[in-house]
């Protein structure tokens, strides 16, 4: 088998969901399997939020517009 780049290597769909879901996650752990070089499932997924001085790290929604019909987000 001929060995591959970094640079050559194309991500699969189940990699890129993958790095999709890490990326929204934020913040935590993941457990995952891998069958043949390649995530097949998330088993579990902790989402962690760090406390420090200016309050928990977590973004926040923006607040809506008021009308006089109710609230745009």
């Amino acid at each position: 088998m001929p060995e591959e780049t970094s640079a050559s290597r194309v991500l699969s769909n189940r990699e890129k969901q993958l790095i999709k879901f890490i990326r929204e996650l934020g913040w935590g752990e993941v457990r995952i399997r891998v069958e043949n070089g390649q995530p097949v499932l998330i088993y579990e997924a902790i989402k962690t939020v760090r406390l420090d001085d200016q309050g928990p790290n977590v973004p926040r929604k923006p607040a809506g517009r008021k009308t006089n019909t109710g609230t745009i987000f």
